[in-house]
C-alpha cells in the first residue's frame, strides 16, 4: 500500500530571498527607527539627535590628529644613544683633523730643517745632486716652469645623473695621457702627484691621496715643453676622449700656460722597500743593466703607459682580458 503523496513545493520556493529583497528591502530595524521617530514626533518631542554630527565629526578629526602628531613626534626625538653616538665621532673627527694639522706641520718643518743641513755643505756635491734629481723626479719637492693645463667641469642639466659629473677615472685617463705626452711633473687641484700617488674615489668625492678635490671644476696641471706636450697630447686619444665627456655634458679645455707652481708632495713612508746590503744579489745604485721601468710607473724613456680606465675610455673592450688588466693597474696607480 503506498503512502499518500506529501504537498508539492511552491514553484517559487527558490525564490524566498528574492521575494523578501523586493517585497521588504528596508531592514526592519530602520523601519523600527523610522516608527519610532514618527511616535516621537506625533507626541511633539525632538526627533534630532542630541550631539549633531558635524561636532562628532569634528572631535573624530581632533583625536586623529592628536594621535599621528604624538606618533611623529615620538619617531622624530633623537634616541640619547644615537645622540651620544654622533656626538663621540664628531668630537673625533675634530680631534683627528687637528692631529693630521699638527702632524703635517712638523712635517714641512723637518722637511725645512733637512734641506737647510743638506745646503749647510755637509754632503759631497755628486750626493746633493742626486738627491736633488731624487725629489724632483718623487715629487717630494716644489717646481715651477711652462706646461700645459687641463680643466675638466661637472655637467649641470642634471645634478641627478652620475655621467654629468666628472669621475676619478677621467682624471686618471687625462694624467695618464700628459704622463705619456712627456710632462716632467702633475698636480691635480694643486696635489702633487708622486710616485705612489693615488686617484679614486669615495662616494660622490674624488680623492687624490685621500685629499678630497673641490668640484665641480677640476684643474690638471703638468709642466714640461709646452710645444711637445700639446703636439704629443693632440696625437694621444686624450682629445677624442674629451669629445666623449664633452657629449655627456661635461666641459673641458686645454690650454698652454708660460709658468706654473707645482706644491711638492706628501712625504712618503716606505713600509717595504728598502735599500739592498752589498752581497744581497739585489741591484747596485748607478746600475745601468737593471731593464726595469722606472718608479712610478715610467718606461725606460721617461714616458708613462697610457691605459684609459673606466667606462668612458675609447677603444678598450670590457670583454679582453688584456684591456680589463690595464684598466685594473691603471686604477691601482691612480696616476
Amino acid at each position: 500500500m503506498n503512502a499518500a503523496p506529501g504537498p508539492r513545493p511552491r514553484p517559487d520556493a527558490s525564490m524566498t530571498l528574492l521575494n523578501e529583497v523586493m517585497k521588504r528591502p528596508l531592514d526592519p530595524g530602520y523601519a523600527a527607527a523610522a516608527r519610532r521617530r514618527a511616535e516621537r514626533r506625533a507626541a511633539g518631542e525632538s526627533t534630532e539627535p542630541r550631539v549633531p554630527a558635524h561636532v562628532v565629526a569634528m572631535l573624530v578629526a581632533v583625536g586623529l590628529g592628536m594621535i599621528v602628531t604624538v606618533a611623529v613626534l615620538h619617531l622624530r626625538a633623537p634616541q640619547p644613544a644615537a645622540t651620544q653616538a654622533r656626538s663621540l665621532l664628531a668630537d673625533q673627527v675634530v680631534e683627528r683633523s687637528l692631529q693630521i694639522e699638527s702632524l703635517t706641520d712638523r712635517s714641512v718643518a723637518l722637511a725645512a730643517a733637512v734641506d737647510e743641513l743638506e745646503n749647510a755643505g755637509t754632503l759631497p756635491s755628486s750626493l746633493r745632486e742626486a738627491n736633488d734629481r731624487d725629489k724632483l723626479t718623487n715629487g717630494t719637492t716644489a717646481v715651477s716652469g711652462p706646461g700645459l693645463v687641463v680643466t675638466l667641469t661637472d655637467g649641470g642639466l642634471a645634478d641627478d645623473e652620475g655621467d654629468q659629473r666628472v669621475w676619478d677615472t677621467d682624471l686618471q685617463f687625462v694624467v695618464n695621457a700628459l704622463w705619456a705626452s712627456g710632462a716632467e711633473a702633475i698636480a691635480v687641484g694643486g696635489e702633487r702627484l708622486t710616485a705612489v700617488s693615488a686617484i679614486r674615489s669615495a662616494g660622490d668625492a674624488i680623492l687624490v691621496d685621500l685629499q678630497p678635490l673641490n668640484g665641480p671644476s677640476y684643474r690638471v696641471e703638468a709642466i714640461g715643453d709646452p710645444e711637445k706636450l700639446q703636439v704629443e697630447f693632440a696625437r694621444s686619444s686624450g682629445p677624442a676622449y674629451l669629445q666623449v665627456l664633452g657629449t655627456q655634458g661635461i666641459e673641458s679645455g686645454v690650454q698652454s700656460a708660460e709658468e706654473l707652481l707645482l706644491p711638492a708632495g706628501r712625504p712618503q713612508t716606505l713600509r717595504w722597500a728598502a735599500q739592498p746590503g752589498p752581497g744581497s744579489g739585489g741591484p747596485e745604485p748607478g746600475d745601468e743593466e737593471s731593464g726595469g721601468p722606472e718608479p712610478g710607473g715610467a718606461e725606460p724613456d721617461g714616458t708613462r703607459n697610457e691605459s684609459p680606465a673606466g667606462s668612458r675610455s675609447p677603444g678598450t673592450d670590457p670583454d679582453d682580458p688584456d684591456d680589463t688588466a690595464q684598466q685594473d693597474d691603471t686604477a691601482k696607480d691612480g696616476a
